[in-house]
């Protein structure tokens, strides 16, 4: 089966439960008097066209992944260089906020855990500056005077996998196989199945639904939403679409489409920008 329309919609959503994805569940808010800079500083390690804080992991920059870490605290990115005096770089973009995190998109395996535990650290301390391994709370007052930064890095935080620079080709694939167990993970503590995730690559902003089963050689890429009770038969792809619940699919790709609830999909089957009922 061949299934080629052009739909001028977005996806519907309506017959799929609602589902929390990994990044929007309903947490406590990060504290609001805290602005936050993240320096973006390409390492010539990552070749081509695109700047090393672009590289996509698991569906997002390294850039994206890193301002998952501080929910709604104002964000403002800068790209400098590492040879840039950090100081000169970030005084000119100085808010009224209280405090001033300054973190790197070349970490993007940090949590918006351990930014809450170094902004908790640096406030119960009393300290002007905080430095960690890759990053830096400040109070906004002292950056304002300051000539110098005189911090060494504290002990405790250092060696934490958070923390963990990405900058060549072998820091970037321990950082992907980490953000794909994260992500596996999470969808197991939701009730879904996965048979030998080994063989399944799963983007960050996919939604999966209860009691789903999904064989290895599965890809799902984009704002793809799975049902619940769905079955993934080896070999699927899917990309930006929707699967109802109690579907079946097998060894098919599937692109920019809604599948209805209940629906079955024969194996190589191609179904581009198609809407596909019971």
């Amino acid at each position: 089966m061949v299934l080629s329309m052009d739909l001028d919609t977005e996806i519907s959503t309506e017959s799929l439960n609602e589902i929390d994805t990994m990044w929007a569940r309903a947490r406590e808010p990060i504290d609001s008097d805290v602005a936050v800079i993240i320096l973006k500083i390409h390492h010539p390690a990552f070749t081509g066209k695109t700047r090393s804080f672009d590289t996509k992991i698991w569906g997002k920059t390294m850039t994206e992944w890193v301002t998952l870490a501080f929910d709604k605290c104002p964000i403002l990115e800068i790209e400098t260089t590492s040879q840039a005096d950090i100081l000169s770089t970030i005084r000119p973009y100085l808010t009224d906020s209280k405090y001033t995190a300054v973190f790197y998109a070349d970490t993007p395996l940090l949590t918006r855990k351990m930014f809450i535990t170094c902004l908790d650290y640096t406030k119960t301390k009393g300290m002007n500056v905080c430095k960690f391994e890759r990053g830096y709370i400040f109070r906004t007052d002292y950056l304002r005077t300051a000539e110098k930064i005189y911090s060494t890095t504290l002990p405790n935080f250092m060696g934490l996998q958070d923390f963990m620079v990405v900058c060549d080709m072998d820091t970037l694939s321990k950082a992907q196989a980490i953000l794909k167990r994260r992500i596996i993970d999470f969808h197991l503590k939701n009730g879904v199945q996965f048979i030998d995730a080994t063989w399944i690559s799963v983007d960050a902003d996919v939604i999966i639904g209860e009691n789903t089963v999904i064989y290895p050689q599965n890809v799902l890429q984009g704002k793809t939403i799975i049902g619940d009770n769905v079955t993934l038969q080896v070999g699927n792809t899917i990309i930006d679409s929707s699967i109802g619940n109690g579907s079946n699919i097998m060894h098919s790709v599937i692109i920019n489409s809604k599948i209805r609830d209940n629906s079955k999909i024969e194996p190589f089957s191609y179904i581009n920008k198609g809407i596909v009922k019971k």
